[in-house]
């Protein structure tokens, strides 16, 4: 009868990640605070990229006496998002207007997306960004109804490429 020593387990190298990944569908309906004067800011109502495909930061949606006005507040504004609200380092003077030249989560959400040779890659369920790098991290395709049921999603990295948005579509340049 033999005595085996039992071999130490060898630690297991482990990548840290430094950033925090969110879909742009997780996020929308949170409410907005000012973390220094817990005031309310307002409800987020949609997502604002560059044309570069940069996440500039969220949309908020301000209830007005007879009307709804929207605002911008910046991505490097944005101090936490927590389960249930999001936490920010402005109030409500310091947001910014809505910039002419971007688009939104909204705009591009069940766009056919096509890559810059015309092949058509799917439908656009959700785009995944980082608030810490201000960018867009992958898109989540969907090949359609069936194929949802089955479970089959797809997600296309972010190739450091321009983003087109279309009216029927979106091209992904890259």
């Amino acid at each position: 009868m033999s005595l085996r020593r039992k071999a130490k387990p060898k630690p297991v190298q482990q990548k840290v990640v430094d950033h925090t990944l969110r879909t742009c569908h997780e996020v929308e309906g949170f409410p907005v605070y000012s973390e220094r004067t817990s005031s309310y800011l307002g409800t987020i109502s949609d997502i604002c990229f560059s044309l570069k495909g940069d996440c500039l930061g969220f949309i908020l949606a301000q209830k007005r006496f007879l009307h709804h006005h929207h605002a911008l507040l910046r991505a490097c504004d944005i101090s936490s998002i927590l389960d249930d609200r999001i936490l920010a380092s402005v109030s409500s003077e310091q947001l910014l207007p809505l910039p002419k030249s971007c688009f939104t989560y909204e705009q591009m959400k069940m766009k056919l997306v096509k890559s810059q040779e015309g092949d058509i890659l799917g439908m656009l369920e959700d785009v995944y960004f980082c608030l810490d790098r201000g960018i867009i991290v992958a898109y989540e395709l969907s090949d359609g109804f069936f194929s949802d049921l089955a479970g089959s999603k797809r997600q296309i990295q972010r190739a450091d490429s321009l983003v087109e948005v279309r009216k029927d579509e979106i091209v992904l340049n890259g």
